[in-house]
């Protein structure tokens, strides 16, 4: 490859950097052309890039910035994927995948600014969408409110059916005295 490949290949590897927000490390050894691309076809789908890349040249494009630690997750034949915003689609997606292909790995990455390993990825990618985990965050806030809120409701509530109570007996014992 020459030099001004070379410098083509980190300075695209810059951009895809600034543009995204999370960076995933995987492990492809194994993997087939095909298989290859139907995940990135997937990745794609769900909002990432995935890219092949050569370590040296990766490293050189993550110098100088906070990600440059996911180097120590670069071993063996590596795929860097690329994803903005939200990397909780495409973790699913690739963890879907490696459930089906043993031969794709979580090495590493950069998720929501800090340096994760492959088994924090893995973990990542079986929670729950963030949409039920602020749902059940605000079902457990709101539990206890609605349960005092209950409980203060019934005071009232059995005082007035005691008295109605008491009133009906009273309708229906006050006629048979006269």
């Amino acid at each position: 490859m020459r030099r001004d490949e070379k410098e083509q290949i980190v300075g695209d590897l810059h951009q895809s950097l600034d543009a995204a927000d999370n960076l995933i490390i995987s492990g492809y050894s194994g993997l087939t052309v095909k298989d290859i691309t139907e995940l990135r076809r997937t990745i794609t789908e769900v909002g990432g890039r995935m890219r092949v890349a050569k370590k040296t040249l990766l490293l050189r494009a993550l110098e100088g910035r906070d990600e440059a630690v996911t180097a120590e997750y670069m071993e063996g034949p590596i795929a860097v994927t690329f994803v903005s915003g939200d990397p909780m689609p495409v973790l699913k997606s690739m963890s879907a995948f490696a459930r089906t292909h043993e031969h794709l790995e979580f090495k590493g990455g950069w998720i929501e600014g800090q340096s994760v390993n492959g088994d924090q990825l893995v973990e990542i990618a079986s929670l729950p969408p963030r949409d039920e985990l602020l749902a059940r965050l605000l079902a457990s806030i709101q539990a206890p409110l609605s349960q005092l809120v209950s409980t203060l409701q019934a005071v009232p509530r059995d005082l007035v059916l005691t008295l109605q109570a008491l009133s009906e007996q009273r309708a229906g014992a006050a006629p048979a005295e006269a």
